[in-house]
């Protein structure tokens, strides 16, 4: 049995992604390719916008191979946190909500008669073997959930050994985005989120609908998200056009301590809501191991199709995150240079709700 601990991908970004031309998502369409944030702004940044910073992450596990039919299919199982932490002042930061799930990923031929209490009885079955085991009997530990993987044929960009593997890991990652946008609509429900009260998400916003939420709660993230930004610490500096259709990443790169790109409009696949995204240095550091160190991508959902951000409220918003970048969570963490520190704090209070890899492992 292997273990992959997979709390984040190579690059945030989504390659479905597609850019409307290069156009600018923002009220002054000006065509600059950088926007200082001032000195001046930063400083009166002393009341701090955001009070809830939400992380996600999952760790995967290769358990073994099952053979169905003539065909081998690899038998994952995933452990998911998602996770919201409150700042009310200086002085506090506490929990809000988090989650924590256990789930079994599977090939969809695995459902012989496709029928859902085929799943439910296996599960039901594998949680009653557990507590059998004397060290989990008294923990609580069980599965919450069977996901199905497709198993029809590999897409170009899918073949090789680990296709199935990466189609079963995906299951896992879809349940992680959906619970962050149900918590998410948990706060907005508790009336929590407005224009004093912002929350950074960890990582990219871009989400795509999901057949386990429904039609409604995917339609309302572009209410849900009004005053969300997410905050990507691992982007593809080559995945944006400027105004003049030249890659970004060389403004990406030269971008002085605090300036900002102009916001760019993009979708996805399958999408019916537009975002907006815009790249910020955040501080002025002499360890800059690469041109893009320093730098993190910053996204929000434009409120109406074809709309505007306001740029008065992009420089609000990207002063408050460079203030957030203080303290530095030097040493603590390989990403620092790219960290907000309550960011950080969020992130190692979720890890510390994982059951230990070998418990996990253990169970089968």
């Amino acid at each position: 049995m292997d273990t992959e601990s997979s709390d984040t991908l190579a690059y945030d970004d989504k390659p479905s992604m597609q850019i409307f031309g290069s156009q600018i998502a923002e009220s002054n369409k000006s065509r600059i390719h950088t926007v200082d944030i001032s000195k001046k702004l930063i400083q009166t940044c002393s009341t701090p916008i955001f009070r809830y910073f939400l992380d996600g992450s999952r760790h995967t596990y290769k358990i073994d191979d099952i053979a169905i039919g003539k065909r081998i299919f690899p038998f994952l199982a995933g452990q998911i946190i998602v996770g919201c932490c409150e700042r009310k002042d200086k002085d506090s930061f506490k929990k809000v909500e988090v989650h924590h799930k256990l789930v079994l990923s599977l090939p969809v031929d695995f459902n012989v008669d496709d029928d859902e209490n085929y799943c439910k009885l296996f599960l039901e079955k594998i949680n009653n073997q557990i507590l059998q085991l004397p060290f989990i009997s008294s923990s609580g530990i069980h599965f919450d959930d069977i996901l199905l993987y497709e198993t029809d044929a590999l897409s170009k960009d899918e073949r090789g050994k680990d296709g199935l593997q990466n189609r079963g890991i995906a299951r896992i990652q879809t349940v992680m985005t959906d619970d962050e946008q149900l918590l998410v609509a948990n706060l907005c429900k508790q009336n929590r989120l407005d224009d004093e009260n912002w929350l950074i998400k960890d990582g990219s916003l871009e989400y795509t609908p999901s057949a386990r939420l429904k039609d409604d709660e995917w339609l309302k993230m572009r209410n849900n998200y009004q005053y969300v930004v997410g905050v990507s610490k691992q982007f593809n500096p080559d995945l944006i056009l400027d105004f003049e259709k030249n890659k970004l990443s060389k403004t990406i790169a030269s971008l002085k301590p605090f300036q900002r790109t102009k916001v760019y409009r993009y979708t996805i696949d399958q999408c019916q809501v537009e975002f907006a995204i815009w790249y910020l240095r955040l501080r002025n550091s002499d360890f800059r191991e690469t041109h893009f160190s320093d730098v993190v991508k910053c996204e929000m959902i434009i409120p109406t199709e074809g709309g505007f951000i306001d740029s008065d409220t992009i420089d609000i918003i990207s002063a408050n995150l460079i203030r957030e970048a203080y303290p530095i969570c030097y040493g603590a963490d390989t990403r620092w240079t790219n960290h907000l520190y309550p960011v950080f704090l969020t992130e190692k209070y979720c890890k510390s709700n994982y059951i230990d890899n070998n418990i996990i492992l253990n169970l089968f």
